[in-house]
């Protein structure tokens, strides 16, 4: 990947991570803008990586949002919820939301951009998909 390009996906990281926070529909917006098709944020390795499906790049960058790891962590799907319609209820940040889904026993999540929807995953192999608001689901 050109380190402009890598620059500019850590930038959307940086705005995302920040306490002020970066709305979930800029972020896909700027991200589209870059090439990105879904991301992966790992919360037990700590990185947040990238994929540009057309090129077969990808960029991993640490993920700022720190946690005390997700060992022991029991599944919660009403924890993971309630933290979901948080976020969509523009209640606290990224930090506030990523707590949360740890909390509730998330390990990881892939946004599927081009699919319009978010896969939480927990140790376990649980797993929950949340569509974009007003995505079709099939």
């Amino acid at each position: 990947m050109q380190p402009a390009k890598s620059a500019a996906i850590r930038a959307v990281w940086e705005k995302v991570h920040s306490p002020k926070g970066f709305p979930f529909p800029s972020t896909i917006a700027a991200l589209v803008e870059l090439g990105v098709t879904r991301y992966r944020a790992d919360y037990t390795a700590g990185t947040v990586t990238a994929y540009v499906d057309s090129t077969g790049e990808t960029d991993v960058a640490p993920l700022s949002a720190k946690h005390d790891g997700t060992a022991g962590k029991q599944w919660s799907l009403a924890g993971l919820q309630k933290a979901i319609q948080n976020a969509q209820a523009g209640l606290g940040n990224y930090h506030d939301f990523s707590a949360a889904a740890v909390d509730a026993g998330v390990a990881d999540y892939t946004t599927y951009i081009t699919g319009k929807k978010v896969v939480y995953n927990g140790v376990l192999g649980e797993s929950h998909t949340e569509w974009f608001p007003g995505a079709r689901k099939d």
